[in-house]
């Protein structure tokens, strides 16, 4: 029975309710990171719509990007900043994000 139990809470924890964006950057004035968070805070519904939850990492030596999915897999790393048509597109075409947008009202 508590093998059942592990394998039950195991296979709930490798999906996550949301898509995780995280930026690594230098620091809170790194160009790139300003130039990023310009472009996302442009469009916070976007973002709310796709359930995407923005982690900052700073102290980083060099500007990267990744975006895990909602199974926790990586689906997008860039080293440069990203543009919203890039990161939409990158999540709509996930199987979970268009069964998500088949059932919106």
């Amino acid at each position: 029975m508590k093998i059942i139990l592990f394998i039950f809470i195991t296979m709930f924890q490798t999906y996550s309710n949301q898509r995780v964006l995280d930026i690594y950057a230098e620091s809170k004035s790194d160009k790139h990171y300003l130039e990023q968070k310009k472009i996302l805070d442009a469009d916070e519904k976007g973002l709310k719509i796709r359930d995407v939850k923005i982690k900052e990492h700073f102290g980083s030596s060099v500007f990267k990007i990744t975006l895990t999915g909602k199974d926790g897999g990586i689906k997008l790393t860039s080293k440069s900043v990203l543009t919203l048509e890039k990161l939409y597109g990158t999540i709509d075409a996930m199987p979970m994000r268009k069964a998500e947008m088949l059932r919106l009202p």
